[in-house]
């Protein structure tokens, strides 16, 4: 399936205003960004960014000038991405770090380009779909995606029914959970959770209080239409923060299901 933007079937004319030099992601904020390496987010974010054709700043590896351009197509299975760029001649093939910033937020991944000559002076650079990206937060809380392996689900009722979402995310401020479109199309942005039961392994947290703050929709190609819900923490007792706080302990970079199957937790 191919996800085009307006301007991938009709290119951005001469007059298209000067795009903007979007800035990387710096050293000091890196540790409080989100490392997204699941392929379905991967895939859903930059499938939203082509949708838009959303402004974009790609730095070359060895050193060669910036290119401001913008993300306009996303092509799946076999991904791989296609940035549309304006500029004299075409710059040398190789890696170079793009950098995106909907909404204000910045967001970068690392590909390997070729480029082709378009009408004029409009050039395409091809990718590979990333197998991660990193993106600034809006939290206060760093989070922590969770490893793949373990289920780790939150179980509660909601509108007369029973709700069992997957885990996404955690953080001290909150969990991001995920589940079909099909079953949850109607919990919306706004909602309290009362009751919930949160299954980390083998860390259970019982009876907690979530407020539903967002949520978006992506196609997954394998689990179709999902829905992502940003839940945050209401009133959390000092034990289950406590609980939460080492279960992101044993969740740092190279984290597996190990980290939910020590019941010393």
């Amino acid at each position: 399936m191919i996800w085009p933007s307006f301007f991938s079937r009709n290119p951005a004319p001469e007059a298209d205003p000067a795009l903007p030099l979007i800035a990387p992601i710096g050293e000091a904020l890196v540790p409080t960004a989100l490392q997204v390496d699941d392929p379905r987010r991967v895939l859903a974010v930059l499938r939203d960014l082509a949708m838009r054709a959303e402004p974009v700043t790609l730095y070359p590896d060895d050193g060669g000038t910036p290119q401001c351009g913008r993300l306009v197509q996303v092509v799946e299975p076999g991904g791989r991405v296609v940035l549309h760029v304006r500029a004299p001649q075409a710059p040398a093939a190789g890696g170079a770090l793009v950098v995106a910033a909907p909404e204000g937020l910045r967001l970068q991944f690392q590909g390997d380009f070729a480029w082709q000559q378009q009408a004029g002076d409009l050039l395409a650079a091809h990718a590979l779909l990333p197998a991660s990206l990193l993106q600034l937060q809006r939290r206060r809380f760093t989070r922590q995606e969770t490893p793949l392996g373990p289920t780790l689900r939150a179980v509660f009722q909601a509108k007369g029914k029973r709700r069992v979402l997957t885990v996404d995310d955690l953080s001290m401020g909150g969990v991001g959970l995920r589940g079909p479109l099909a079953e949850h199309r109607d919990l919306v942005a706004g909602l309290r959770l009362d009751r919930v039961r949160l299954e980390l392994g083998s860390v259970v947290l019982m009876d907690l209080r979530l407020d539903l703050c967002s949520r978006r929709s992506y196609k997954s190609f394998l689990a179709g239409e999902q829905l992502h819900f940003g839940c945050e923490f209401v009133d959390l007792g000092e034990a289950s923060q406590q609980a939460v706080q080492k279960v992101l302990a044993r969740m740092g970079p190279g984290a597996g299901a190990g980290a939910f199957q020590d019941t010393a937790l």
